[in-house]
């Protein structure tokens, strides 16, 4: 019998810059593909203008390493 894989792994991303339908057509993109990928996992998304969510100091995902 083999052992369940750990999930102990996590993606945190913040995606901004973007109009309100680009926001509604990723956001239903990510919870898709949530479901289809992951079912059993947990998902939390944050929505709102770039004003009103905290900016953090994270390193884009376009800049170079």
């Amino acid at each position: 019998m083999t052992q369940p894989e750990k999930r102990d792994r996590a993606i945190h991303v913040r995606i901004d810059r973007l109009t309100e339908s680009e926001q509604e057509q990723i956001s239903s993109e990510i919870k898709r593909a949530k479901k289809r990928i992951a079912p059993d996992s947990r998902g939390t998304i944050v929505e709102g203008s770039m004003q009103s969510l905290p900016a953090q100091n994270s390193q884009s995902l376009d800049s170079e390493e």
